[in-house]
């Protein structure tokens, strides 16, 4: 029985890890489009290259 809670337990832990890490990836993405929306029309690819490059480190 005390197994069962443990095992329980760990995998709330995962998941809210898991849902953590995907609500900060939307919000990331989110910042992104913000930034893009207030640049220049010629600007928005770079802008989006810079925030890719800001991700990917």
């Amino acid at each position: 029985m005390e197994n069962a809670a443990q095992s329980l337990l760990q995998a709330g832990d995962v998941l809210f890890l898991m849902l953590g890490a995907v609500m900060v990836f939307a919000m990331h993405a989110g910042f992104a489009f913000l930034e893009v929306g207030t640049v220049r029309q010629k600007n928005q690819v770079n802008a989006l290259v810079k925030i890719l490059t800001d991700w990917s480190v």
